[in-house]
């Protein structure tokens, strides 16, 4: 049986007003954790990162994170970070099982910490992918995998 939980949640101190996810700005930071370790956006810089933010209930997030993930596998250069806001971790575990997922890239948003993806990334209103550039920035918002391959190549 799988367990995983998110940990740490901390925004950067240098961004907390502005809004991530929007192409051209900085993504901003923040620290995630599972059993594999934690894991931070900032230890990521100088890699493009697929940052995808999603849940069972939006049935086009999930979606996005199975082809995602399957998506960062097969990507030379590409790093998955997915991040989930699902009712329950016991739900969660079960989809990653369910679909198959990387679990050392999958991390579950406690309920307590959600407002820090809410304020910067929207969630509240909509699930989404982000493409994270090389140098911290948005390049794509919900990027096709030929977008992908056209950035990052």
């Amino acid at each position: 049986m799988m367990t995983m939980a998110v940990v740490l949640l901390l925004p950067s101190a240098s961004s907390n007003d502005e809004k991530s996810g929007i192409v051209g700005t900085a993504a901003g930071d923040f620290t995630v954790g599972n059993d594999e370790g934690m894991m931070s956006l900032g230890k990521l810089r100088g890699k493009y990162v697929l940052l995808t933010l999603w849940s069972s209930a939006d049935v086009v997030s999930r979606l996005d994170n199975i082809s995602n993930d399957r998506l960062a596998t097969e990507t030379p250069g590409v790093v998955l970070l997915s991040v989930n806001f699902d009712r329950s971790k016991a739900l969660f575990d079960e989809l990653v099982a369910a679909d198959s997922l990387n679990a050392s890239t999958q991390y579950y948003c406690e309920r307590q910490d959600r407002s820090v993806f809410e304020k910067k990334w929207g969630t509240a209103q909509q699930y989404n992918s982000y493409l994270i550039g090389p140098s911290g920035k948005v390049v794509a918002v919900n990027p096709t995998a030929q977008e992908i391959g056209r950035l990052v190549n």
